[in-house]
């Protein structure tokens, strides 16, 4: 379990366009979209944007599943 990290997993997403403004925000962190359940909804000053959640490459998580 303890390799089971994000980087690893089919559903790590950290070629995306719009993580190049999130690389600049998190700085020296490598981060990425997780891709295996639906995007977050949110709202800010009354619209609405959904984005898949955030991780960080070393993050865990009980639905890995490995690249080939």
């Amino acid at each position: 379990m303890i390799g089971h990290r994000c980087k690893d997993c089919i559903w790590f997403d950290n070629q995306h366009q719009s993580l190049k403004l999130v690389r600049l925000i998190a700085g020296k962190y490598e981060v990425g979209y997780c891709r295996k359940h639906f995007p977050i909804a949110s709202t800010l000053e009354g619209h609405f944007w959904g984005n898949w959640p955030l991780v960080d490459v070393g993050d865990l998580c009980g639905e890995f599943r490995k690249q080939e």
